[in-house]
């Protein structure tokens, strides 16, 4: 790939990969409460009572579809499908949420319970292959300059879209937050037709957008290579992916935080036990003090980064992890859910672990190793399912103190075997 600096973008057309990256950021934001799988297809399956095991699969679903967007990226590489190939994932995405409405609509509600685990599956695949485009768009469209200030404004302004999203949502389903606003509920299933659909017109109004993008010429380096070669870079990449320590234990403190985090559906489905009503009436406040917490926190830990070093990021939202679990575990009553907010922020763990793991990149690998961490997330999928397990058989909150124990071996591992500032490998052998 092209160094971004040779790059010769006009300032023009930097602007517009800048704007269609953070429309399409913010409305996936926006309806966040269908796409970040988890809380709302969970509350929805317990309202069918469903047992906690099945209501923690679709997210199990959503993470075992990891690998597929990255078998995509390796058969189809060439950057000139990067335009047409992040339309089409706009497209099924908002198709996707189309169709469950539509089942919601009209629909016998036994085939409620396979639309909420096929959806998430799609949204998996879609969403993953959104991702890595975007992210592609701006490496190759615009200078390292206006690709930080594009982040900046994104990540600073998308959450709050996702913190309105997750207030509607409550509105919609419950007429009520917190008691400030109130409204008359929309009954069901109208509400989750309303939900689900409009994610439909979010996506594909970002579709449209996406034909703004210019993506710079591809230089005669980028020709696609023969088959042959294709294969022995990729096993190449892998290899110096798994044979280096610092990744590697990088990796297995990023799956162990991940695996924690899998908790946030049984904190949810909690709301029967320490408040007594259906988990699916705070299902909006939860979301909207999980972004909330986000943006707050992703500030501070931008600074804890740049000021200290880059082991304290990730010992830091560790620690924001537990403390979220910890909370809802023993504070009773409405004031349980700031935990939802506590874990949100500490979800940024999954930044600044690629950040770590970067730095210890060699730069040509920098793309495949970020890659490679995504792919191997796959395995957290059953963490949904252990959970719900544990809970269905001790009670929730066993499956709490069990999150919490997986999060402390993570901060023990980060403390003990990662260096403050990590470094490259030396030069070698790939």
């Amino acid at each position: 790939m092209s160094d971004p600096m040779e790059l010769s973008v006009p300032e023009s057309a930097q602007f517009r990969n800048g704007l269609v990256f953070m429309i399409a950021m913010s409305l996936t934001y926006l309806i966040a409460p269908v796409t970040y799988v988890g809380v709302l297809h969970a509350t929805i399956l317990d309202s069918l009572e469903a047992s906690d095991t099945v209501a923690n699969l679709p997210e199990a679903v959503y993470l075992w579809v990891t690998p597929l967007p990255l078998l995509i990226a390796w058969f189809w590489p060439s950057p000139k499908l990067l335009r047409p190939m992040l339309t089409w994932a706009l497209i099924v995405k908002g198709a996707a949420g189309a169709l469950a409405a539509l089942v919601f609509a009209f629909a016998p509600k036994s085939f409620w319970i396979p639309v909420l685990i096929i959806h998430p599956g799609i949204i998996g695949i879609t969403g993953g292959v959104q991702t890595m485009c975007l992210w592609e768009l701006i490496g190759r469209g615009m200078t390292p300059e206006v690709r930080g200030r594009t982040l900046g404004w994104t990540f600073g302004i998308g959450p709050i879209f996702a913190v309105l999203g997750s207030c509607a949502s409550q509105l919609i389903l419950k007429g009520d937050f917190l008691g400030m606003l109130k409204v008359t509920p929309i009954p069901q299933p109208w509400s989750y037709v309303l939900l689900f659909g409009v994610s439909c017109p979010a996506m594909w109004l970002s579709a449209v957008l996406v034909q703004m993008a210019q993506v710079p010429p591809v230089s005669e380096s980028e020709s696609a290579p023969e088959s042959g070669a294709q294969w022995k870079d990729i096993l190449s990449g892998l290899r110096s992916y798994f044979l280096n320590p610092l990744i590697v234990t990088a990796a297995i403190g990023f799956l162990l935080t991940y695996g924690g985090t899998m908790i946030m559906n049984n904190m949810s489905l909690y709301a029967r036990e320490t408040l007594g009503e259906a988990p699916e009436k705070y299902a909006g406040i939860q979301l909207s003090l999980r972004f909330g917490f986000k943006c707050l926190m992703g500030f501070g830990l931008g600074w804890l980064v740049t000021r200290m070093h880059a082991r304290a990021s990730l010992i830091a939202t560790t620690s924001i992890c537990i403390a979220g679990i910890a909370w809802a575990l023993f504070v009773p009553g409405k004031w349980y859910l700031l935990g939802f907010g506590l874990l949100g922020g500490g979800e940024l763990f999954y930044v600044y672990y690629l950040n770590y793991i970067v730095s210890c990149s060699k730069p040509a690998r920098m793309r495949e190793n970020t890659a490679y961490t995504n792919l191997i997330t796959v395995t957290i999928g059953m963490m949904p399912i252990v959970f719900g397990l544990v809970s269905d058989r001790f009670g929730l909150r066993a499956s709490f103190v069990a999150a919490i124990g997986i999060l402390v071996v993570a901060l023990i591992l980060v403390q003990s075997r990662l260096p403050k500032q990590p470094k490259v490998a030396d030069a070698g052998s790939d």
